[in-house]
């Protein structure tokens, strides 16, 4: 074991195996024991990438890009390359630690704490639902940031292929009997269809709704129909839940994650059954439905494209996200 600023690192021989299972994902992220198909709605295919957790640092390519120890202390997974300078060319010239090895995205969570003790977690399950026949898969290149609110993330304990959920993000389980803590995020599936990042992060990409039980369907503002994702970090037994976590970005309700997509060649649209978006203003569909030419307006702004193109190359100038603290020390 070696000392790492809060506490010490339990990993190796003292750690637990991790419990497998994919939980459901629920549109207001309730509570209950989940089995059911992994998606809010109980609608729609999709599949799950299994990543190992891959490295730590204190660094985040999206909302702090280019500036090393500038973040509270990150988790990563899928991307062994990941760090301040990644864009979504250089992460397709990295290595995965995902079992789909044409997955080279990078997914990260802040790190955990059980009582002041750094837990590194075990692996992370990436769920990529399709929620209706109308589905573009992501751009090369594509940022998003997740959580903080009871809608968009929760905390669970995964026993047996089931996992139950508290009913608030401020309450953390306590996971007993051979259950293991699990850390979960969901990301909207309404995209703008212009931008591969937005100011906040979190604005370009939206949750659809349905109305009176009928198929969820996007605003006019996010009229572009992707993937929704869904990803839970795993942790071993050193983690027992409770009033005893925190994570580096301050309290249990700063519970977020970032993706930055990064997908070999065709591989995602592939796998999801989608097409790509080669036109980020009118992304190709899925030929198999009906699409309305007047949903996809040019609608990018003039000056919108330095921040379209980060995905590949140059730096974001998008105000950090304080909405948390960060009180964690240097990685040394």
């Amino acid at each position: 074991m070696k000392k790492l600023f809060k506490g010490v690192v339990l990993t190796g021989a003292t750690l637990s195996l991790l419990v497998t299972g994919m939980a459901t994902v629920s549109a207001a992220h309730g509570s209950g024991a989940n089995q059911g198909p992994p998606n809010r709605n109980g609608a729609g295919n999709g599949f799950t990438v299994t990543c190992d957790f891959s490295h730590s640092a204190r660094v985040d390519p999206i909302v702090a890009p280019g500036t090393g120890m500038m973040s509270h202390l990150h988790e990563f997974f899928g991307n062994t390359t990941t760090n301040e300078n990644s864009t979504g060319e250089s992460l397709l010239s990295g290595g995965t630690t995902c079992n789909d090895q044409n997955d080279l995205s990078a997914y990260w969570f802040p790190a955990l704490y059980q009582d002041d003790v750094l837990v590194e977690p075990t692996s992370l399950r990436a769920r990529y639902a399709r929620l209706g026949g109308n589905v573009t898969a992501f751009p090369q290149g594509f940022m998003a940031v997740t959580g903080r609110t009871d809608s968009t993330a929760r905390w669970g304990c995964s026993a047996g292929g089931q996992t139950t959920f508290s009913s608030t993000l401020s309450e953390v389980p306590t996971c007993e009997g051979g259950a293991r803590l699990v850390a979960e995020v969901k990301f909207g599936d309404c995209w703008d269809g212009t931008s591969l990042d937005s100011a906040d992060h979190v604005s370009h990409l939206v949750a659809s709704s349905s109305v009176d039980g009928g198929r969820p369907e996007c605003p006019s503002t996010h009229p572009v129909r992707v993937p929704e994702v869904t990803l839970q970090a795993r942790y071993p037994a050193a983690a027992t839940g409770g009033a005893g976590v925190s994570l580096a970005s301050g309290g249990p309700t700063t519970l977020h994650a970032d993706m930055f997509e990064a997908w070999v060649g065709t591989s995602l649209e592939n796998r999801i059954g989608t097409r790509r978006a080669n036109n980020l203003n009118c992304p190709d569909v899925d030929p198999s439905t009906t699409v309305n030419a007047n949903t996809c307006p040019d609608r990018r702004p003039q000056n919108d494209m330095d921040q379209v193109n980060r995905g590949n190359r140059g730096p974001n100038n998008a105000a950090p996200n304080n909405a948390a603290p960060d009180n964690a020390a240097p990685n040394n």
